[in-house]
C-alpha cells in the first residue's frame, strides 16, 4: 500500500522530481530524458512518478512552468529595488543577465523548449504570461515618463533579442575573447536606448530619475 503523504510532502517530492527534470531536459534533451531516466537517478521506480505526474509533457511543462516563476521573481524584485527609472532598467537587465548563467538549465528551459499549446499546463501558461511581462513594465513606465518612445511590447522584444542572442553566445563560448561580454552588452544597450529615446527637447524627466 502507497504511503499517505502530508501536501508539504507531496510539494517536495514534486519539486526534486521537478530539479532532475530540468537537469536531464537540459543537458541529455527531450527524447533521451524519461520518467525512468528521472526515476533512475532519484533511485526511484519509474511508477513512483505517476504519482506526481501525469505523464512526461506534463512534467516538462510544469518544469518549464517553475522555472519562468523563478526568472520572474528575479526580475520583479530588480524592479521593486528602486523607483528611479533609468536604475530599475539596469536592474531588470542585471537580474535577466544573473538568472540567465546562474540557472543556465532553467534559462534553457525557457527559451530552447517549446511544446504544442495543447501539451501546455494552465501553470506554463500563465508563468510565460508573467515573465514576458516582466520585460515590459519597466519599459512602459520608462515611455509614460517620456524618458522613452514607441511601442512597449516592440521594444521589449528588441532589448530582449538582444541580450537573449548575447547571453546564447557567451554560454556556447562563441564570443570573441577580445570582446568582453560586458562591453558588448554595454554597447547593445546604449545603441538600442539611444534609437528609442525621443529626438532632443522632447524628452521630459521623469519623478524621481536622474537629470
Amino acid at each position: 500500500m502507497a504511503l499517505l503523504l502530508t501536501d508539504d510532502q507531496v510539494m517536495e517530492c514534486r519539486a526534486r522530481i521537478r530539479a532532475v527534470a530540468e537537469e536531464q531536459f537540459a543537458t541529455r534533451g527531450l527524447a533521451a530524458t524519461s520518467l525512468r531516466s528521472i526515476a533512475a537517478e532519484l533511485g526511484w521506480t519509474a511508477a513512483s512518478l505517476y504519482r506526481y505526474f501525469r505523464n512526461k509533457s506534463e512534467l516538462l511543462a510544469l518544469t518549464r512552468a517553475a522555472a519562468h516563476d523563478r526568472f520572474s521573481d528575479r526580475v520583479e524584485a530588480a524592479y521593486a529595488s528602486t523607483t528611479d527609472l533609468w536604475d530599475r532598467s539596469r536592474a531588470v537587465g542585471q537580474a535577466y543577465v544573473d538568472f540567465a548563467f546562474d540557472e543556465p538549465h532553467a534559462y534553457q528551459l525557457m527559451f530552447a523548449f517549446s511544446q504544442p499549446e495543447a501539451e501546455k499546463t494552465e501553470e506554463l501558461r500563465a508563468a510565460e504570461c508573467r515573465s514576458r511581462r516582466t520585460l515590459t513594465a519597466y519599459i512602459e513606465d520608462m515611455i509614460a515618463a517620456g524618458l522613452l518612445q514607441g511601442d512597449p511590447s516592440v521594444l521589449g522584444h528588441v532589448y530582449w533579442a538582444g541580450i537573449h542572442g548575447l547571453v546564447v553566445l557567451q554560454m556556447a563560448g562563441k564570443l570573441d575573447p577580445d570582446m568582453p561580454f560586458e562591453l558588448i552588452r554595454h554597447e547593445i544597450m546604449r545603441l538600442v536606448t539611444r534609437g528609442a529615446q525621443p529626438p532632443a527637447g522632447e524628452a521630459r524627466p521623469a519623478k524621481g530619475s536622474k537629470e
